[in-house]
Parts: C-alpha cells; sequence; structure tokens
C-alpha cells in the first residue's frame, strides 16, 4: 500500500508540475516585452515580426491576450507567423490617447512601406500607407494598453477573441 501512495503523490507532483509549466509559459511570454509608450510598443512588434522572432512578437503583445490562448491557437499562430515574410520601411506613427482610459490609445501608421509575400499569388509585393489610404479609405491602425507600467499592442489571439470580432452578417 505503501507505494501505492508514493507513486499517487508521485504522479499528482508529476502532473501538478506539467499543468504549472503550461499555464506559466504564455504568462511569462506575454508579460516581459512591453514598452515604454505606444509607438514603441508598435515598433516591437512589427520589428518582432520582420525578425521572424516568435518569443519577441508575444512579448509585445498585451498579456491578457497571450494568456488567454489555447495550445492550438498558440500553433496555429506560431505556424502562421513563422510563414509569412514582412519587411517595413520607414514607418512613423500618431498617438492618439483615450479620452476615458490613459492605459489605452491607438497608434496610427502614417507612413511608410510594407513589403511581403501575397499569400494569394505568391510573389513579393509592397504598398504603403498612402496607398494603403487611398486605395482602401483607412488609416492602418493598431490599438494599444498599458498594463503594469508597460505598453503592449492589444490585438486579439486567442480564436475564441478574433469570433467575437466578427461582424454580424
Amino acid at each position: 500500500m505503501g507505494n501505492k501512495t508514493r507513486f499517487n503523490r508521485v504522479t499528482g507532483l508529476a502532473v501538478a508540475v506539467a499543468v504549472s509549466l503550461f499555464l506559466a509559459v504564455p504568462v511569462l511570454l506575454g508579460g516581459c516585452g512591453g514598452a515604454s509608450s505606444p509607438e514603441q510598443a508598435v515598433e516591437n512588434f512589427y520589428n518582432a515580426i520582420e525578425a521572424r522572432d516568435w518569443n519577441a512578437y508575444l512579448s509585445s503583445i498585451y498579456p491578457e491576450n497571450v494568456r488567454r490562448m489555447t495550445q492550438a491557437d498558440m500553433n496555429d499562430e506560431e505556424k502562421k507567423f513563422k510563414e509569412a515574410d514582412f519587411k517595413y520601411t520607414g514607418l512613423k506613427f500618431k498617438t492618439v490617447y483615450d479620452k476615458k482610459n490613459k492605459n489605452k490609445a491607438e497608434v496610427e501608421l502614417t507612413d511608410g512601406k510594407i513589403t511581403g509575400t501575397n499569400p494569394m499569388t505568391n510573389e513579393k509585393e509592397t504598398t504603403t500607407i498612402a496607398e494603403i489610404k487611398k486605395n482602401y479609405g483607412i488609416t492602418p491602425t493598431i490599438n494599444t494598453r498599458k498594463f503594469k507600467g508597460q505598453w503592449y499592442v492589444d490585438v486579439p489571439m486567442a480564436s475564441a477573441d478574433r469570433e467575437q470580432e466578427q461582424p454580424v452578417q
């Protein structure tokens, strides 16, 4: 009977360690790469994409968004991230702080060039922020949030969060 009790304790400890690691990895990755300003958060985000640095990418994103990801979300996002190929040149930003919440801001891309492989055609294409504004009538904007004194890009990462953003048809 003593061996069975010892086995149960060892198994319980192993399960507890595995669960702790599973929960800690997103927390650790999502909480160590904040920036001192909204613009720096967006710059860190684009630098991580350009460098194809998955850990830096996760670290640039609002930690709560990373924590909400399931393992399936993590695997899917990492695969898409590693397949992407973008280069950002001369990006310029304009920050618009939320009037009601000092810990939120929108960062508008006001100038710059984006080069990447179009997933539909598999060919390299280049566009500018000015062309996006002219052709689509939108100003590319990234939401940011402050968390524990640091700024992060606030993009949905969990599939459940992305589904909530879809417009109802």
